[in-house]
């Protein structure tokens, strides 16, 4: 489906006339032939992103940019029927929601101020069409799988850095919809998983860390007023 070219610190997904839509650097709806996942280096602390992604990729053709902690090394897909996940995974800085509203681990409350190594990137590909609310609800289906596979296996929601990008192909074969009971959105739901599943693998060797082991990341605190519409 796609075609990579990754380096220890570079990873990027190739495919003419991809319509995507992104959490990542300036993201929302556009439409390029490539997406790139960047590794930054130890104490990385720009907030110019934009800027520091056009340094680092130069004349490449842009799309879809995310950032991450972990080296391309570790990166890992899956495929399965019309659908193409590839992640890389690090769960350094987790995040944690506990369902009481009360802390149980040491993590830090309160919003994450800085980019910390780690983080849990996405990119996901597709052989349909849809419009641009059928891409946000396959981007949704794609974040349910990833906090599902993330619960079970690190014990955390996902990471105070996660991003990701969905793309489909606008000329292919329409579909409406991508929730979890299409074929589209359980072939994400697969892809996804197994994906993150091998990256996490890559990554740690083995089980990840306990968020409870983290020098960083957030556990959420507090309880909102319940109310009756």
């Amino acid at each position: 489906m796609f075609e990579y070219e990754r380096t220890d610190d570079r990873l990027t997904l190739s495919r003419v006339g991809t319509r995507w839509l992104s959490n990542g650097i300036d993201g929302g709806y556009v439409t390029a032939d490539t997406a790139h996942n960047l590794t930054v280096p130890e104490g990385f602390d720009r907030t110019d992103l934009a800027a520091y992604a056009a340094d680092r990729l130069g004349n490449a053709s842009t799309g879809p940019t995310l950032l991450t902690g972990v080296s391309q090394t570790h990166a890992r897909g899956a495929r399965f029927e019309p659908i193409e996940a590839v992640v890389t995974a690090g769960v350094s800085n987790p995040a944690v929601l506990p369902i009481d509203g009360e802390p149980t681990t040491p993590l830090p409350n309160g919003p994450d101020s800085g980019f910390e190594p780690g983080t849990v990137n996405v990119f996901l590909g597709v052989t349909r069409a849809f419009s641009d609310g059928g891409l946000a609800e396959l981007l949704a289906t794609a974040v349910e799988a990833k906090t599902a596979t993330l619960l079970e296996l690190a014990g955390c929601t996902g990471t105070t850095s996660d991003a990701i990008a969905v793309g489909c192909l606008p000329d292919d074969d329409p579909a409406k919809f991508a929730g979890s009971s299409t074929a589209v959105g359980n072939a994400t739901r697969i892809c996804v998983r197994d994906a993150i599943r091998a990256a996490l693998d890559a990554r740690y060797d083995g089980l990840p860390p306990a968020p409870d082991s983290a020098s960083h990341g957030i556990e959420t605190a507090g309880s909102g007023t319940v109310f009756e519409p």
